[in-house]
């Protein structure tokens, strides 16, 4: 279990806790320009850390009612002791980052740019404009850095002065990072009921609820995908419905972009120039066990897969100061 207090963006999903970033990221970069093209080489250095719990998730129910043949124990393993407590909690750094280069190069006389642009790496998801997830958590609590690469590509073609062609694709793949044997505990207590001149008074009780094969990480195997592709009735106008059982863990995204700028006026009172793009996105998640519950090994079956299109008129003016 993690704990602490809000770190801003840099943990803005958490609520309760401490920003993952211990040390700004720290980009080191190479270009070059030797007349002919523009060519880049790049590193990234980023730093994730996070406070661990290790008797956070503690508990038994030997004292469930009834109480269970066999019960479950699940101890502190510095104390030895079902009792919830701070002791052994520790600090769990990562150190991730990723490679990458680019280059640009004119082609044709000028009349077309050419670039290719890719970066791989683990814990920089966030780099491309997909945010691909950056880590996720072993059942221990320890973080695990999510590997990913992102690349893309471009043509850029300037058949006269006053229109440009565009067409750019890229895409983003992130890798399985799942694991199995996360705990769950969770406590019913149910209060005391005093006597009535009708009933007996029933004592209070205490339930306790445990899972030690919980499934969980990232494009998880035996995660249940079954609900991926169904679309649910929302609960109202404004409400829109939760979606069917589905992890939904992006394994790639791709999309393409096609358009065009067309300068209708460039000049010494500034500038105007319309133009229309046209792009078409695909996601496919990780696929998962079949609609078997969840941590059933079975076989895969293709996980969420949806597609977009979109068409976007565009106007841009520049004045001249």
């Amino acid at each position: 279990m993690r704990q602490g207090k809000r770190g801003g963006l840099l943990n803005a999903f958490d609520a309760t806790g401490y920003t993952v970033n211990k040390a700004p990221d720290i980009i080191i970069k190479a270009a070059a320009d030797p007349g002919f093209g523009h060519y880049e080489v790049f590193g990234i250095i980023s730093t994730f850390r996070n406070r661990i719990f290790p008797c956070a998730v503690v508990g038994t129910n030997a004292g469930n009612t009834p109480a269970p043949a066999i019960p479950t124990v699940v101890p502190c393993p510095v104390t030895g002791l079902t009792t919830r407590t701070a002791a052994g909690a520790f600090n769990d750094t990562r150190v991730g980052g990723g490679l990458g280069a680019s280059f640009d190069v004119p082609l044709f006389t000028k009349k077309v740019d050419f670039g290719i642009k890719a970066v791989a790496g683990d814990g920089i998801g966030r780099y491309g404009s997909a945010q691909l997830a950056d880590e996720t958590f072993r059942p221990d609590g320890t973080a695990a850095l999510i590997r990913t690469a992102h690349a893309l590509g471009r043509l850029e073609f300037h058949p006269n002065p006053k229109l440009d062609i565009y067409v750019y694709g890229g895409s983003e793949y992130a890798w399985r990072a799942g694991y199995a044997g996360y705990t769950t505990i969770g406590v019913t207590a149910t209060p005391a009921i005093p006597a009535t001149a009708t009933s007996p008074a029933i004592p209070a009780t205490t339930n306790t609820t445990i899972s030690i094969t919980g499934i969980g990480g990232y494009g998880n195997p035996a995660a249940n995908n079954s609900g991926c592709s169904t679309e649910g009735l929302p609960s109202g106008s404004f409400t829109p419905s939760t979606g069917g059982t589905c992890a939904g863990d992006i394994r790639v995204i791709t999309e393409g972009t096609l358009g065009f700028w067309h300068k209708v006026y460039n000049g010494p009172k500034g500038g105007m120039r319309w133009g229309i793009a046209y792009s078409y996105i695909t996601k496919s998640g990780w696929s998962g066990s079949g609609g078997l519950p969840a941590g059933t090994p079975g076989s895969f079956t293709e996980g969420c897969r949806q597609h977009d299109m979109d068409v976007v008129p565009l106007l841009h003016t520049v004045e001249a100061d």
